[in-house]
């Protein structure tokens, strides 16, 4: 049968981005052994593994299996090796060796796939049933979550995950909402959180897709884990790295952003002595991690305009020591 993802069609194609500040981040050598934590449609790891000859390999991870289909056909053929990891980033660290990897690649975020792919629930353009995990055979998708939910959680998320102001009227006519559409058996549609989102902010009418994107980013990292699984990762990645092995994380918003800033924060202090201590008691030698750039890589004016995904993409680099 023939599948209506995008993913199945192979000519199926988004431009990854700063693709090739990335390549230049990940200090390419043709035999290393490096890894795509976000393996998505493959851009990034076509672009890799075309610059690997044995032994050089690449390590592809995605939690979404049309994302792993889809991407071992389009690097077919090339003469790296390539290894399919069908597990959350967050695996990285009991599917690698310590200290083997040259270099690991994360693109945060939700692959433009997944959005393109009415079907998945990802996206309030449309009206299908909301979804939005990025691993179906796992967890509970956003309609369980949202009836199960508390006011006060999901407001917690709405702050936590997008920055939402009026978080608490938000949330609470979301779960009422939910309550709802359960009494009359029915699923939960763009559509009834765009006409709640509406009523909460009717000065903000201009902004309303803006303001559903964030929303639909929130519940998505709640349901999906999004920032544990960041954190899990990136604490991995560090174990995994070689000396001199790089790290390279473009991120799309603030709250990742965050996250990965303040995870790694911990790998690049030399003392890690609790704080009230007036002397270091540590012996100040546990550093790990050195940035290679002091300041966020930005996009180039030119590919935001031919790239509208790319607009709020930051690239940070770091060096394993």
């Amino acid at each position: 049968m023939k599948s209506d993802s995008p993913f199945a069609q192979t000519e199926f194609y988004h431009n990854p981005v700063m693709l090739g500040e990335c390549l230049e981040g990940l200090n390419l050598k043709a035999d290393g052994i490096f890894a795509d934590c976000t393996l998505g449609g493959g851009g990034h790891s076509f672009a890799i593994a075309s610059k690997l000859i044995e032994p050089g390999t690449l390590h592809a991870f995605d939690r979404d299996q049309d994302a792993i289909d889809f991407a071992s056909r389009r690097l077919a053929g090339l003469s790296a090796k390539i290894v399919f990891h069908h597990v959350p980033f967050s695996e990285l660290a009991n599917e690698i060796p310590e200290n083997s990897l040259d270099g690991i690649l994360y693109d945060l975020g939700i692959s433009s796939h997944q959005v393109d792919d009415s079907t998945r629930g990802f996206t309030f353009v449309g009206n299908n049933p909301l979804d939005l995990r990025m691993d179906r055979r796992e967890g509970i998708g956003a309609q369980e979550w949202l009836r199960s939910v508390s006011a006060d959680d999901l407001a917690m998320a709405l702050r936590k995950n997008a920055d939402m102001d009026r978080a608490y009227k938000l949330s609470a006519r979301m779960v009422e909402m939910a309550a709802k559409t359960g009494e009359e058996n029915r699923d939960i549609l763009p559509s009834d959180v765009k006409e709640i989102v509406e009523s909460v902010f009717p000065d903000k009418k201009r902004d309303t897709n803006s303001l559903l994107a964030r929303v639909f980013q929130a519940i998505r990292m709640e349901v999906n884990g999004e920032l544990r699984q960041i954190e899990e990762s990136l604490q991995g990645a560090v174990k995994c790295l070689k000396k001199g092995g790089r790290l390279v994380v473009v991120s799309y918003h603030s709250v990742e952003d965050r996250c990965v800033k303040e995870t790694v924060a911990a790998f690049e202090k030399d003392c890690i002595c609790p704080e009230n201590l007036p002397v270091c008691m540590c012996g100040g030698n546990h550093r790990k991690l050195v940035k290679v750039n002091r300041k966020p890589i930005l996009p180039s004016a030119d590919e935001v305009n031919k790239n509208s995904r790319a607009r709020s993409a930051k690239l940070r680099v770091y060096q394993r020591v």
